[in-house]
């Protein structure tokens, strides 16, 4: 007969981990790497790209480098299947731990596209942010019921923002730390459009004290 080893080999390297995550971004914008997923599996968000004026309707990620490239599509794809992966929280952990474009920022985002998809998948995401203690996590998500029912414990180390769903709305969602989109560059508070589109020395998106952060729409 033959046996079955179900044990799963300890996380070591880098590139271990990432033969289970799937890759990382690494926009531009942002001062550190972040992670992606397709934003055609939003959930709240395929429902908004129907209604006019809402921030989905001309939604960034689907469009752009994100839709040119097929094979980012692809990875898009594997990144959102390898979340059910059992060493998908220990392989995020390490990466996040251990990239120096992570570690040098102090920071991290999640997705750049795509949105939370079920409780399990905050619930890996959470146990993600108590393994990196000495990161900041931002969390920017519209999936706001999802949040709001959560019943565990949110690490420290993490501001989970619950964004606006309609474009030039300037009363934010009912939350902690929220975001807002606007046409008038006079009312937006993230100031990157005056820097190339970059974050520079800004890290309002992950300070807990900025209550509220309204981007230009791009």
């Amino acid at each position: 007969m033959q046996l079955i080893n179900n044990l799963t080999t300890p996380i070591k390297t880098i590139k271990q981990a990432l033969s289970i995550v799937k890759g990382f971004t690494d926009t531009e914008k942002m001062p550190s790497l972040s992670y992606s997923i397709p934003a055609d599996a939003c959930h709240k968000g395929a429902k908004l790209r129907k209604v006019k004026g809402s921030v989905c309707s001309k939604c960034y990620a689907l469009k752009g480098n994100y839709k040119r490239y097929p094979n980012i599509i692809k990875v898009q794809y594997k990144r959102l299947d390898s979340i059910k992966h059992p060493q998908w929280v220990e392989s995020m952990s390490y990466v996040i731990n251990n990239q120096k474009k992570i570690k040098t920022s102090g920071v991290f985002r999640w997705h750049d596209s795509g949105d939370l998809q079920s409780v399990n998948h905050l619930d890996k995401i959470l146990q993600v942010v108590k393994n990196t203690p000495n990161i900041m996590h931002w969390l920017p998500t519209k999936e706001s019921q999802l949040i709001k029912n959560y019943r565990g414990k949110i690490p420290h180390n993490i501001v989970i923002r619950l964004s606006g769903s309609m474009v030039d709305n300037d009363k934010p969602p009912v939350y902690n730390n929220t975001s807002t989109v606007t046409t008038d560059p006079l009312k937006a508070t993230c100031k990157s459009y005056e820097n190339d589109g970059k974050c520079g020395d800004c890290r309002k998106c992950w300070n807990k004290e900025i209550k509220n952060i309204s981007y230009l729409i791009h």
